[in-house]
């Protein structure tokens, strides 16, 4: 199977910041790596650092007419394309398209709708999308998810293992996670933060995947970054300003799908860490999030806490009972390893499109 994969290059678009950590070092690796693929890949931010934004439509097309890819597999990030390029690209060749949405469970309104219809097929990981995206008449959607990309996150050598880490989080200071990790604190749990506005610091992908591997307790919060009143009010100015392209434009116009997706950004979300930190052999305690349960079993290969308070006595109780946290740890690793990866998403939406 020849695939086209569309996405940005490195982070965010801006190549100071390194490769893309989803769409390059792991979409797009994971498909070149796959037993009968053969995968190029085109960098919309790339591409326009290049040729310029006016242009990078006629490239994609150009590129699909004469690579003649059997998927163009997508992971729009905004407005890097036009709709009219990939409407184009569905109607008058014969490469599948196909994109990966993420955040539906905010951007349906504002975005992904908007989109999905020109696409041969599309994705969602939010388990209400599905109807919505059928209600729209896009019926060839797919439900599907996150997970781990096991060439990097894996168990690390035991040797290494200091024993320092107990309960561990790794990921930026927002929201509400401050009051969780200094609420363990408080009960004398040794808690500790790592990453953007933690007093540690952020720190490398190798101490990343150490951590996750020899902490005792690593903890999820599924939260998203506007969960406190601050971050609330910030929300409701997107009622009516939005950033584009790196410009403000006035969007009260689209202030009903605004709102909805303002309420969606309080609804939680699996993320990848939720895989990761299994694929890396460590216990994963983390908040409740949609459909989470249909991926692992609570008590058996994770733990779901309930709030501040539910989560520090599951500490202090698996802190206490180490075999049972070693065995919830290693069915996790097991279950992640088995149904769990990329590989094993990709090939179900193959399926699902008929291409293998």
């Amino acid at each position: 199977m020849k695939i086209l994969f569309c996405g940005l290059k490195y982070e965010y678009g801006k190549p100071h910041l390194g490769l893309s950590a989803i769409e390059y070092s792991t979409f797009y690796e994971t498909l070149k790596r796959m037993p009968g693929v053969e995968c190029d890949f085109f960098g919309m931010d790339e591409k326009i650092l290049e040729v310029g934004k006016g242009v990078v439509d006629a490239e994609l097309i150009k590129t699909v007419e004469e690579t003649k890819p059997d998927l163009l597999f997508c992971f729009l990030f905004t407005d890097q394309l036009k709709i009219e390029t990939i409407e184009y690209i569905t109607k008058n060749t014969k490469t599948k398209t196909f994109n990966w949405f993420a955040d539906d469970h905010w951007r349906f309104p504002v975005y992904s709708r908007f989109w999905a219809p020109a696409f041969s097929f599309v994705s969602t990981t939010d388990s209400k999308a599905v109807p919505k995206y059928q209600a729209l008449g896009v019926k060839n959607v797919i439900k599907t998810q996150w997970a781990a990309n096991t060439q990097v996150y894996k168990p690390q050598d035991l040797a290494k293992d200091s024993g320092k880490y107990k309960i561990t989080f790794v990921g930026a200071n927002y929201g509400n996670r401050s009051e969780y990790v200094e609420n363990l604190k408080a009960q004398g749990l040794p808690a500790e933060g790592f990453g953007n506005k933690w007093p540690a610091g952020r720190v490398s992908q190798e101490q990343m995947l150490e951590i996750f591997s020899f902490s005792k307790i690593n903890l999820n919060f599924t939260e998203t970054p506007y969960m406190t009143a601050k971050d609330r009010l910030k929300v409701l100015a997107k009622l009516f300003v939005k950033k584009q392209s790196d410009k403000y434009e006035f969007n009260a116009h689209r202030i009903v799908d605004n709102f909805k997706s303002a309420l969606g950004t309080q609804r939680r979300q699996i993320k990848g860490r939720t895989f990761e930190v299994p694929a890396c052999g460590g216990l994963l305690m983390t908040g409740g999030a949609d459909n989470l349960e249909e991926y692992f079993v609570s008590g058996k290969e994770v733990i779901i806490f309930k709030d501040r308070e539910d989560l520090a006595k599951k500490c202090k109780y698996y802190l206490e009972h180490e075999d049972e946290r070693k065995a919830i740890a290693k069915a996790g690793y097991e279950r992640t390893i088995k149904e769990h990866t990329y590989e094993k998403r990709f090939t179900e939406i193959f399926k699902a499109m008929g291409l293998v």
